[in-house]
């Protein structure tokens, strides 16, 4: 039987990260609001054919709602179905193909961005609850281990020591 996140390290392997700066918040609208939430220091996009599917159901749909509303609305109406679900299509389809790690530019930074990687490749390898993820990650690294205690590079903010010690 295949463990539930046996992948994840070729995932990994593979994955690319992303800085999710505010440029690219403003390009890509769909993710600045999952990146308000000062825990999270990473996220990932659907992976797979779902990913794949969904972000070409997307684009169609805000291509044909981009089309509707120029015949009524002008260019800006065309404009913003294209922007607000177009390219967050684009971005789903993109990550699709290869697995994409959107991450904090302040955490691409710290040293602990291996164990963030780490648990963005284990949610696209399929596993999708987080309590799985962090039982994994704790069985694998301690605050001890990453030598996060005392640190001044590791930001007060962060929800990885913490997490780590959460039973």
């Amino acid at each position: 039987m295949k463990s539930e996140w046996s992948d994840w390290e070729e995932v990994n392997s593979r994955m690319r990260v992303v800085r999710l700066t505010p440029p690219l918040q403003a390009l890509i609208p769909a993710l600045a609001l999952p990146a308000l939430s000062s825990g999270t220091r990473g996220m990932t996009l659907i992976p797979g054919r779902e990913g794949l599917a969904l972000g070409a159901l997307l684009l169609a749909a805000s291509g044909v709602t981009a089309y509707a509303l120029y015949s009524v609305a002008g260019p800006l109406g065309g404009f913003f179905p294209l922007w607000l679900v177009g390219t967050a299509g684009a971005a789903l389809f993109a990550s699709a193909l290869r697995p994409t790690a959107f991450v904090k530019p302040i955490c691409v930074r710290c040293r602990l961005l291996p164990v963030i990687r780490e648990h963005e490749a284990m949610h696209l390898s399929g596993v999708a609850s987080e309590r799985a993820v962090w039982r994994s990650m704790r069985s694998r690294h301690s605050v001890d281990s990453l030598g996060i205690v005392g640190d001044p590079a590791i930001c007060s903010f962060c929800p990885i020591p913490k997490r780590l010690v959460e039973e």
